[in-house]
């Protein structure tokens, strides 16, 4: 069972996972099923809550559970399905301590590219600014859930990704937290969108990797001009 003490910050966690859900679904970048999972780690480092059931639309406290790194349950209750995907979220974890949150969809235009095992460049400025200034990478294809697939994402996941294609699946994004994790699909997705239509018109061309840099610190500059308001 899971510690007293941790209780509370789960029952939090659980609360930002049915919240980060509604706002997927809001935005519009899943699939039609509503396909996903999502995951939070708790504070001590060692758990994490993931949804207990495969789709992010009507998520309840009771979908969600608590497992430990090692992909063990101490809380809750799993579906089937649900327990395929537990080490894809326990390994990003394990690897990288700076990631406090996972999430898996089948973001339609992401998923293209997934499926085309191509890498999503970084021509599309937006992607740049959100701090995707290397391409987000494939991991080859394994079953679902399979030691394979897992090893597969461990294998391209460096210091600094944000996000990995599964070959033939979907996306999976993490980062420090929830917030950044939701904005880094929603702007992947987007990219994904208008790179896919650039297509039409002779194909996206990469930012030159000289102003990579340079297009990054933009947004980190206006940040630091902060609100500017007109005085009367």
């Amino acid at each position: 069972m899971l510690d007293t003490k941790m209780v509370p910050e789960a029952g939090t966690a659980r609360a930002r996972i049915i919240e980060g859900g509604k706002q997927l679904v809001q935005r519009g970048v899943l699939s039609r099923s509503q396909h996903g999972n999502m995951s939070i780690r708790l504070s001590d480092g060692n758990h994490f809550v993931l949804t207990g059931k495969g789709t992010l639309d009507h998520l309840e406290p009771q979908d969600l559970a608590v497992l430990d790194l090692e992909g063990n349950l101490v809380d809750g209750d799993l579906d089937p399905a649900s327990h395929e995907i537990v080490q894809m979220h326990a390994a990003v974890y394990r690897k990288r301590p700076d990631i406090g949150s996972v999430v898996h969809t089948h973001s339609p235009h992401v998923t293209a590219f997934a499926l085309a095992s191509k890498p999503i460049e970084p021509s599309y400025e937006a992607l740049v600014r959100f701090d995707f200034t290397e391409a987000v990478p494939v991991a080859k294809y394994g079953p679902r859930g399979s030691a394979r697939s897992v090893a597969n994402i461990v294998d391209v996941v460096g210091e600094n990704t944000k996000a990995v294609l599964l070959e033939n699946h979907g996306l999976l994004a993490f980062d420090e937290n929830m917030d950044k994790v939701i904005q880094s699909i929603c702007v992947l997705e987007e990219a994904a969108e208008m790179i896919i239509l650039a297509d039409a018109v002779g194909g996206a061309k990469p930012i030159p990797r000289e102003l990579l840099g340079e297009t990054r610190n933009r947004r980190v500059e206006f940040e630091q001009t902060g609100t500017q308001r007109a005085h009367s």
